[in-house]
């Protein structure tokens, strides 16, 4: 197995409310990246994180399921949460040991009361966030109006980083603004897609958007600024550290266009998180509590020591109890009886 630097990790929780389709998009993301051969179905009972029997049953996640894959040489660790408020501990839980969000929202039920919780929850942990609007094949989809709702809901800041042309059934083509393109999915469910130049319709709007975006970007690095003046626009190598930097920072919040069950879009999402996404390098620190004194002290995630943090612990017949952790070093200390501090 390879090992990956700190920088070349993505942990981040897929979040939203139930029925959003969170565990679908999971699998759209190990299809594309070659972990499993075809996209299952929850309806049958063949996703790779719904596998307890009572998710069969129920048709429903009810346990987070941590999942890995390796997309464009870095590593992504992922867990799929539960939606439904029942089981709205799991997600939580997994908020709290990952460095990002990435937020389901529904294209045709638009924001949620689910959706304004784990937006909530991440806020807490001071998570960068991803939202992404997903089904975008069904009929009466309304990106519009979800945009609209999201700026409302989550602030103005929330930007498109991708627009649908042809939502609905049938759905296989986005406006990308930060390339200033149109990209065309195959309909085969292979998640693989074509790049173009963008539609004379889709011109004005996308530039429009596109020197938005560089403004957002260029809040984080005054030479880019002072470039994009000189120059009237910045490619997208030289925007990627200020770009980086504005995803750590939620200078602004962008959202992406999926259709999981038909693997469209899956694939430019997890371009997006290898190139910008956050690494556990970026959180600096977490905050943890001295179970002695109850003081809170910052822990440094900076590889000095082992950090590890149980997110997760399950008892299994035949097995018995199966913690789940993740531990490359950045994560919170927990406490065994024998550890200084337990995570808050």
């Amino acid at each position: 197995m390879k090992n990956y630097a700190a920088k070349d990790i993505r942990n981040f929780a897929i979040v939203g409310h139930g029925g959003s389709g969170k565990t679908t998009l999971s699998e759209a993301m190990l299809s594309r990246s070659g972990k499993i051969n075809r996209i299952g179905s929850i309806e049958s009972g063949t996703t790779v994180s719904d596998y307890h029997h009572d998710e069969h049953q129920r048709q429903i996640s009810i346990h987070s399921s941590p999942l890995h894959l390796e997309w464009d040489d870095i590593k992504f660790n992922l867990i799929d949460t539960p939606g439904y408020l029942d089981f709205i501990g799991e997600a939580i839980s997994s908020l709290a040991v990952v460095d990002a969000a990435v937020i389901v929202v529904h294209a045709v039920n638009g924001i949620e009361v689910g959706t304004e919780q784990v937006w909530n929850y991440a806020s807490n942990y001071k998570l960068p966030k991803i939202i992404v609007v997903n089904g975008l094949d069904r009929e009466h989809t309304q990106f519009d109006q979800i945009l609209q709702q999201a700026k409302n809901n989550f602030g103005s800041n929330v930007f498109p980083l991708q627009l649908p042309v042809n939502a609905g059934p049938g759905f296989n083509q986005v406006v990308d603004v930060l390339r200033s393109e149109l990209i065309t999915y195959s309909t085969d469910g292979s998640g693989k897609y074509s790049e173009e130049e963008l539609p004379e319709e889709w011109q004005e709007k996308i530039k429009g958007l596109h020197e938005e975006l560089i403004e957002y970007v260029a809040e984080s690095d005054d030479t880019l600024l002072e470039k994009f003046f000189e120059e009237g626009s910045l490619s997208e190598e030289e925007m990627r550290e200020g770009l980086h930097r504005a995803i750590q920072d939620q200078v602004f919040i962008p959202i992406f266009c999926t259709a999981a069950t038909e693997n469209i879009g899956a694939a430019r999402l997890m371009d997006f998180i290898s190139k910008y996404g956050s690494s556990p390098v970026d959180r600096a620190t977490v905050q943890a509590e001295n179970v002695n004194s109850e003081e809170t002290v910052d822990v440094a995630l900076d590889g000095s020591a082992p950090v590890v943090h149980v997110f997760k612990t399950i008892s299994e017949a035949h097995v018995g109890e199966l913690s789940f952790f993740l531990s490359l070093f950045w994560f919170c200390i927990y406490w065994n009886g024998s550890s200084k501090y337990n995570t808050r």
